[in-house]
């Protein structure tokens, strides 16, 4: 039983990291966005898939970011898998 709680914990933990590394990286690309275009910017930071289609055109190419974003998609996703 005990086992079985700290799994859960260990995959709330995940999850939530997970979540707040996508945050982060999104935040950045948007804080960038916003600079270039007040409309890129506010789809950004409100549309988790855009940020993927505006950080890789090629006038915009911001790597970093998005592979940190992808990282934290994937952590999320391992977090809700048991």
């Amino acid at each position: 039983m005990e086992e079985a709680t700290a799994l859960g914990d260990m995959n709330a933990n995940m999850v939530l990291l997970g979540f707040l590394i996508m945050l982060v990286c999104q935040d950045i690309v948007a804080i960038r966005a916003f600079k270039r275009n007040v409309r890129e910017g506010i789809l950004c930071a409100m549309v988790p898939g855009y940020i993927l289609f505006y950080a890789s055109r090629e006038e915009t190419k911001q790597v970093k970011p998005v592979i940190g974003w992808l990282v934290g998609l994937a952590v999320l996703l391992m977090g809700f898998m048991r």
